[in-house]
């Protein structure tokens, strides 16, 4: 007995490849980039709060606020966020293999219309979500840029050396 590996079975692995790299990355990518925008969300509103009355907040948002406030810990807060986005790339990099896999088979003739349209709705989710996430970090690497314009205009060039 010899075993004859056909088409269909090579094309069924490769899908079932790919929706292993999605199953794996997408949903880390969805709960890091959301929580991570979230999180910017607040440091932008944080920051443009200019009186803060210390008895009507929690210890923890005077804290978080006495942080943000100063250019320097900001930046170095935007610095270690976009840090931790940078350590998506893999899963993002695992996503975008996915989709091309899923776009390479589906030119393929001999799937029958509901998968390819399962397929396209696939990639286009996959898509939205690699997107999400670039866009976050660009959002955060905008930001961290104009604390550190904020540094260069408050006249310490020794600190934007450092981060800049």
């Amino acid at each position: 007995m010899s075993a004859v590996i056909t088409s269909e079975l090579l094309f069924s692995a490769l899908i079932i490849v790919a929706l292993f790299l999605i199953i794996l990355s997408t949903p880390t990518i969805i709960l890091a980039v959301r929580a991570s925008s979230k999180l910017l969300s607040r440091y932008r509103t944080l920051r443009s709060v200019e009186g803060l009355d210390e008895r009507a907040v929690s210890k923890q948002t005077l804290e978080e606020w006495n942080t943000v406030k100063s250019p320097l810990s900001y930046t170095a807060l935007l610095s270690d966020e976009i840090e931790r986005l940078g350590a998506l790339r893999q899963a993002m990099l695992h996503s975008e293999i996915a989709i091309v896999l899923l776009v390479v088979m589906g030119l393929y003739p001999g799937y029958e219309n509901d998968v390819l349209i399962g397929m396209a709705v696939v990639v286009s989710l996959v898509v939205l979500v690699v997107i999400y996430g670039i866009r976050n970090l660009r959002h955060y690497i905008r930001e961290y840029v104009d604390a550190l314009a904020e540094i260069d205009v408050n006249g310490d060039e020794a600190v934007a050396r450092i981060y800049g």
